[in-house]
C-alpha cells in the first residue's frame, strides 16, 4: 500500500507538507495543493485514519443513540444530526435500539471502544455507566444529574407550554369534555411536563378532565388506548402523548359511530412529518426536529471543546392545525 512518503516523494514535497495539506493545517501554495491531491489520487492513497485519530486524540467520530429510526421523528432528528455534524468535520455511528437495554449498551461499548468523541441519546434505558466515562454526551428530554455528569448537556422542547397549547387549541374549538392519553417513562424527562401543562390549563378554565395513563412497558399504550375507547361517549376531545399515540387512537376511533373531527377533536405532539415537506394530519404541537439536532450538535461541540456545565436549551413550540381538530371558524376539513 502507497505511504505518506511515497506520496511526497511523487509530488517533490516534504513529508511534513504532506501531512500539513491531509490536515488542513495551511503554510503551502495552492498549487503544491493540487500537486499533492493528484498524487494521492494516482497513488490511490488513503490517510490512516486510526494513527491520525491517537495522534490527534480525536477520532471525528460521534455516536447516535435512538429507540427507533421507523418513527418519522427520530428519523428526521438523525437526518438532520448528520447532515449538521458532517458540516464540522464528523462522521457518525447511528445505533436504533428499540428501546431495548442490551441492544443499546452494546452500540455504547461498541462506541467507547472505538472512542467516539461524543454522544447525542434519545434514550429511555439505564445508562448512567456510560456518563461516567467523560465521554462528552448529549442527552435529549431525559435529565440527569449535572454534579455526577459535568459532560452531560441536555436538549429539549418547552413541553409543559405544549401541554397548556394543547389544551387551549382544543377548548377554543369547542372541546368541554377533554381527556390526556398516553405512557411515561421511569426516567425523569421533560416529556412528562406535558402533561403537567395540559392539567394547570385545564384548571384555570375550571374544566375536568380524565386522564388515561400508564408506565411505559409491554402493552402499555394499547390498555391506555382501550381505556379511552371505553370512554368515548364521555369525551370530545383528547390529547395524545405524542402523534403515535394519536394515530393509535384514531385506529381504533374509525372502527366506532364517533367522527373526527365532529364529534370528537384529538391533538398530538411531535408534529413530524411523513415525508420531506409533508407534514403527519393530525393536529399537533410540533417540535422542530432540525432545530432540536442542531442545538444538540451545537451543544455537543460545546462539551468536545472542554466546556462543562452548560445551561439546558429549552426550544420553542407551537401548534399546527391538521385534520383532527375543528377550524376556529367552524368550518372542518371534511
Amino acid at each position: 500500500m502507497p505511504t505518506i512518503k511515497d506520496v511526497a516523494n511523487m509530488a517533490n514535497v516534504s513529508i511534513a507538507t504532506v501531512s500539513r495539506i491531509i490536515n488542513g493545517k495551511g503554510g503551502y501554495s495552492e498549487y503544491t495543493k493540487i500537486r499533492v491531491l493528484d498524487a494521492m489520487k494516482e497513488l490511490n492513497y488513503q490517510p490512516n485514519n486510526l494513527a491520525k485519530s491517537l495522534k490527534s486524540n480525536s477520532s471525528q467520530l460521534i455516536a447516535i443513540s435512538v429507540p427507533s429510526v421507523w418513527h418519522p421523528f427520530f428519523s428526521e432528528f438523525v437526518y438532520h444530526a448528520e447532515l449538521s455534524l458532517s458540516q464540522h468535520g464528523y462522521n457518525t455511528l447511528v445505533s436504533s435500539n428499540e428501546r431495548d437495554q442490551a441492544k443499546e449498551n452494546e452500540f455504547l461499548n461498541m462506541a467507547t471502544r472505538n472512542k467516539v468523541d461524543g454522544i447525542i441519546a434519545i434514550t429511555y434505558n439505564s445508562i448512567n455507566s456510560y456518563l461516567s466515562t467523560d465521554i462528552p454526551f448529549v442527552s435529549i428530554d431525559r435529565y440527569f444529574d449535572r454534579k455526577l455528569y459535568p459532560k452531560v448537556a441536555l436538549v429539549t422542547s418547552d413541553n409543559e407550554a405544549g401541554g397548556r397549547i394543547a389544551f387551549q387549541q382544543l377548548y377554543r374549538r369547542g372541546a368541554k369534555r377533554i381527556a390526556y392519553v398516553g405512557t411515561y417513562a421511569p426516567f425523569n424527562n421533560s416529556a412528562m411536563l406535558r402533561k403537567k401543562g395540559f392539567q394547570e390549563e385545564a384548571k384555570k378554565s375550571n374544566v375536568l378532565t380524565k386522564i388515561f395513563d400508564l408506565p411505559e412497558g409491554p402493552g402499555a399504550t394499547s390498555l391506555v388506548i382501550a381505556k379511552a375507547i371505553d370512554n368515548l361517549s364521555h369525551l370530545d376531545g383528547i390529547f395524545a402523548v405524542n402523534d403515535e399515540t394519536a394515530l393509535s387512537l384514531i385506529k381504533f376511533i374509525n372502527q366506532t359511530a364517533t367522527t373526527i373531527p365532529e364529534n370528537l377533536q384529538i391533538v398530538g405532539f411531535d408534529g413530524f412529518n411523513y415525508l420531506q415537506d409533508v407534514p403527519c394530519p393530525i393536529s399537533s404541537v410540533k417540535q422542530s426536529a432540525e432545530e432540536m439536532s442542531k442545538a444538540a450538535v451545537k451543544q455537543l461541540l460545546s462539551l468536545i471543546s472542554g466546556k462543562t456545565s452548560l445551561s439546558d436549551v429549552v426550544l420553542p413550540i407551537s401548534f399546527r392545525q391538521g385534520q383532527t381538530t375543528r377550524e376556529l371558524t367552524g368550518k372542518t376539513f371534511y
